[in-house]
This record gives structure tokens, sequence and C-alpha cells, in this order.
């Protein structure tokens, strides 16, 4: 199948290249049992503030669901519900929570009763916020696998990179959702019947599609670890982007993953690679069809190329191999998985 065809469902009916030739072992199965998350917080609550601060563990929901199902109970907006990251319905994940002037201990009976276990209740004074985290601790338990091509594939990862591909969670349950980003921007569907939680959905899609799509073709031209003049490449450590004018001095730079080359998320705001970047760039959105100008209302930014992988381990459970690793805000564990499993992003 054309990847380049927005009617195309990504990671469904395409897939996108793998940075490693190791082979692949084991199958992630189904199941809450398989799969934990863990959030890594930046700080700890303060104690103090407007808002009720939890801490808690769910199963089998999103966190979406979760929050609606709390802002629900507790009669507030859901707008009131903080979290720092929307995490799997098919894990048991540990992360928080904030709600605005409400009391912790009925924030704590709202968590309980839609069904999660709540590990503290404090106060904060900050609502916390989409990407308001140090990161995530995973564990995938895979079926079969083998323990010696499973440790060597997290130990390139962790020398490489991680490919920093948006999983196929970003399309939707049919793959659909670029597509209706595309859509909806061009006017072919009533923005009044697409509500603003859904339109960020889809818009985002449409973005990362082709996101995907520049960095699918840097792996395959053999570039993910390269530096090349003209790179827009991002600091690691504070989150700076500046153009790469000198390839001899930026190359160690990036070897020793002081920084990244970064991949366009289209939008007013978003600053422009040149030379054969940009070329390849709107080389991406000419394969589509589409124009930079219809993302004109949107934000726009830099999103890393590759994600460092922290604390990665093998080890052997009942069933299989067991992964643990670490992945900074907003990188998708599936991405790693589909280095390693014959199952994929998907999970059987």
């Amino acid at each position: 199948m054309n990847r380049i065809d927005l009617n195309s469902a990504p990671w469904r009916e395409f897939d996108y290249p793998r940075l490693l030739e190791t082979g692949l072992a084991g199958e992630w199965p189904a199941g809450s049992g398989y799969f934990t998350v863990e959030e890594i917080p930046l700080y700890p609550f303060s104690g103090d503030g407007e808002h009720a601060a939890l801490s808690v563990e769910k199963v089998d929901m999103t966190t979406r669901d979760l929050a609606l199902a709390v802002a629900d109970a507790l009669g507030v907006g859901g707008a009131a519900v903080g979290y720092a990251g929307m995490k799997d319905r098919d894990a048991v994940t540990l992360q928080a929570f904030t709600i605005t002037g409400v009391d912790e201990e009925k924030a704590a009976r709202a968590f309980t009763e839609a069904g999660a276990k709540v590990i503290s209740a404090t106060r904060h004074r900050n609502k916390l916020r989409l990407g308001h985290l140090a990161g995530n601790r995973f564990l995938v338990r895979l079926r079969g696998g083998d323990i010696e091509s499973a440790s060597k594939a997290l130990e390139e990862l962790t020398r490489l990179g991680l490919p920093n591909y948006f999983g196929p969670q970003r399309f939707g349950a049919r793959g659909d959702n670029a597509r209706e980003g595309y859509r909806f921007l061009a006017g072919e569907v009533r923005r009044k019947k697409v509500g603003r939680w859904k339109r960020d959905l889809i818009i985002s899609a449409l973005q990362s599609l082709l996101f995907n799509e520049v960095l699918a073709r840097r792996i395959e031209a053999g570039d993910f670890r390269r530096v090349i003049s003209g790179d827009l490449l991002k600091k690691h450590d504070s989150g700076g982007i500046f153009i790469s004018e000198e390839v001899e001095v930026d190359q160690p730079r990036l070897d020793s993953f002081e920084v990244s080359p970064t991949g366009p998320i289209f939008g007013k705001k978003m600053k422009s690679p040149e030379g054969a970047i940009a070329e390849a760039e709107r080389g991406v959105l000419d394969d589509f069809g589409l124009a930079e100008e219809l993302f004109g209302r949107e934000t726009g930014s830099r999103k890393e190329l590759r994600a460092p992988v922290a604390g990665a381990s093998a080890s052997e459970w009942d069933e299989g191999v067991e992964l643990t690793f670490t992945l900074m805000p907003g990188v998708y564990a599936t991405s790693l998985v589909r280095e390693i499993a014959k199952s994929g992003v998907f999970r059987v």
C-alpha cells in the first residue's frame, strides 16, 4: 500500500521502515497485564494551592475517559481536570491528575468510584498540562521472544536513539484521523459539527502523518544519525533550536546525544530548516498534494526525529521476554517494541 495516500490507514495498511536489522521475535499480547506505564514527574506536588493533586493507578480505561468520569462525578467542567499524559486503555498506568477548586478527599472518592486506585492525594499550585512530566517508565511483557536479540536491540537503540514515530494511537481506531483532519482544514466538513477536542485530534493526526513520512525517508536514505547542512537541531537539555551551519562541529554533538535533528509539525509558528532539508520537507507536502498554507491557522512546532532511550533492559519471565525502558514525554512505546517484537506496533 502506498504511504502517500490520505485514504490509507497508517500502520494498518502500510508500515514504516525500522532502524535496526536485528531479527524480530515474540509477540506483545493484548491485556493490561502485559503493559505498565509509570509517569516520572518533573517535580513533587507542592502540598498547597488551589488544585487537588492525586497520584492514581488506572487499569483498562483511557486517561480521557477517567478524567471525564471524575469531572462528571464532581460536577465540574472537563477543563478543570488536568493531566500530563494521555495513556492507553489496555495498560496498568500510574499517573497524576489535578482538579481545580476541589477538596482532595472529595476528589479521591470520585477517582475511586470511577474505578481507579488512589495512591496519594494532596494539593498543588498549578494545573497539570499535557507534556508536563519528565518522562515515562515502561514495562512491556512479550509472549515468546529471544532474550539475546532483545538485549542487543535495546543496547543499539540506547546508542543510536529511537525513531520518534507517532504511533497508531495518533491515527484513530480505523486509521482515518489524518484524512478527516485534511477534510476539516479543506472545508469539506462543517466546522460547527466538530468539537474542539476532535478538531485538535484530527488536525494533529494529519501533521503527524507528514512528520512520520519525513522521518521514514530520512531512515531510508541512511541519514538518521547524520547532521545535514540546513538541519534544524534541537538541544536535548534546554530545548533550544538552531540551524546547523557547521556540520563538522554539530556531528559530534549529535553522536553524544547533545542534539538531534527535528522534523516538521506544520503551522504558522514552525521554524523552517534550510537547503536540502527544507526541500525534502516541501517534497513530502508536494507528494501528498498539500500546501503549507493549509496549516496557516495552526501553531506548528518542531519535533525530534530521534528520541533517547534510558534504563533499558531485557529479562526473562514466565511467558517470554520482559522489556523495561524509559522514554521522554510524547514518545511512543510502540516505536521501540516494533524494533524487537514480530507483532510490530499492534498487540495480539
